[in-house]
């Protein structure tokens, strides 16, 4: 109890008091204590009228007032003080992010829970040709009338930005909700990035194959010149034509990454023979291989390891939707590389797991292994663990990159573990969603 509540209690007990003496005299005690009562009760109700005069119009002034009303007026100030500082730095803040969003040069939209505008800076506004008077309060997607952009805000999966072109820019935008059922809308012009990232791809794939044709030149008359070599121009002839090799690899494979680049999207409706692949890349494995590694095939449904001989599973298609070349390019390059690095007379197995959530394709070696700090980087373009030892093998470093490529089209991951001295394991991760048994 506090000392202010006390004091009022202890001013009722002397005033009540003073009417019962009152009444005593005047010989009507009930009467002067309900009229005291009375009293009282008016007084506070007088009160609680200016309190609520007060709150509807705060100001610095508060009402005269006496007992615990001068008080609950001290209370009530100090509180409408501290929320008008706590409004004035919100205020402040929202200044300085408007500010600060103004300058931006990605175009910025806050939209509500029923995708309304309710802000947008001027970037966002040379974007979309945004209006402050005319557009604040309208549905964006009645605005912007694209049909991706319709699907990707009905949708609310907001993990990918989208891309799309909008009045022949091409946009890549990202949502990001905040707050109560609100969203910030980030959107950047990349037509620039996208021109040259075609030119790239475009300068890559006319290099390559304006490439072919010398190399097939060169390496026609290497072979003719080796026919006739002795044996002080033998070597040298030998090392030419291996780097004519090497540099056809080379080229063949950046034709098949700018094909990656530049197909149209995958359809995931087409079924894929899982075991007639995986047949077809252990076929092919054991020929390249010559018997130098023991290579197995190993596929198992459920966590169970099948028998692809046995009666109740040879007749049976396991199937993934998308692209059967390019999965095939993937687990063949995944495959390649286990033969290439993988000591002689080792164990190296392409393996297929199905299970209800995802269908694994992988391979799992004991070869020599690699350093945790290259993984990351494994599947950038032209990375290399050992330099001199991936030349010498026939490595481009550019296998892993295909690979990334061909399961970024299929939604799929790729997982690398690996330790050094005791092997590697390759996994590819198709999500249930593209996989179907």
């Amino acid at each position: 109890m506090t000392a202010n509540l006390q004091r009022e209690i202890l001013t009722l007990t002397i005033w009540m008091f003073f009417m019962l003496i009152v009444g005593l005299f005047a010989d009507a005690v009930f009467l002067f204590l309900f009229f005291g009562l009375l009293v009282y009760v008016v007084w506070n109700l007088y009160n609680l009228n200016k309190l609520s005069q007060w709150l509807s119009k705060p100001s610095k002034q508060t009402p005269e007032a006496s007992g615990i009303w001068d008080d609950v007026y001290y209370q009530l100030y100090h509180l409408y003080k501290r929320q008008r500082k706590a409004r004035q730095k919100l205020t402040s803040i929202l200044a300085r992010f408007q500010k600060s969003t103004q300058a931006l040069p990605y175009g910025t939209i806050v939209l509500n829970e029923f995708n309304e505008i309710e802000w947008f800076n001027p970037a966002a506004s040379n974007l979309f040709e945004l209006d402050n008077a005319r557009d604040i309060g309208q549905r964006i997607d009645n605005l912007i009338r694209i049909p991706a952009f319709t699907r990707y805000l009905k949708k609310r999966e907001f993990e990918k930005p989208l891309e799309f072109i909008f009045n022949r820019k091409k946009l890549l935008l990202n949502v990001t909700a905040y707050g109560s059922g609100q969203y910030l809308i980030s959107a950047r012009d990349v037509t620039s990035l996208s021109q040259l990232d075609d030119m790239r791809r475009d300068f890559i794939s006319n290099a390559s194959h304006e490439l072919r044709t010398p190399l097939t030149v060169m390496s026609g008359y290497i072979e003719f010149l080796q026919h006739k070599a002795d044996t002080s121009t033998e070597e040298p002839l030998e090392k030419i034509q291996q780097q004519i090799l090497r540099m056809n690899t080379i080229i063949a494979e950046l034709i098949e990454l700018a094909k990656l680049e530049s197909s149209a999207v995958v359809d995931h409706m087409v079924e894929i023979d899982m075991l007639a692949l995986l047949n077809e890349v252990y076929k092919e494995g054991l020929s390249l291989d010559n018997k130098e590694h023991n290579i197995k095939l190993i596929i198992s449904v459920d966590n169970q390891e099948i028998d692809i001989t046995d009666d109740q599973y040879k007749n049976k298609n396991f199937m993934l939707r998308g692209s059967y070349e390019e999965v095939r390019t993937a687990v063949s390059n995944l495959l390649v590389n286990a033969i290439r690095y993988t000591p002689a007379n080792r164990e190296i197995k392409l393996f297929a797991s199905v299970t209800e959530s995802c269908v694994s394709i992988g391979v799992e070696d004991n070869g020599v292994g690699i350093n945790y700090e290259h993984i990351p980087r494994l599947t950038e373009r032209f990375y290399r663990v050992d330099e001199g030892r991936s030349r010498e093998k026939g490595g481009t470093g550019l296998g892993l990159s295909i690979v990334k490529h061909v399961l970024d089209r299929h939604d799929a991951y790729l997982h690398i573990s690996s330790e050094l001295g005791k092997g590697s394991i390759f996994r590819c991760d198709f999500p249930v969603s593209h996989t179907e048994h």
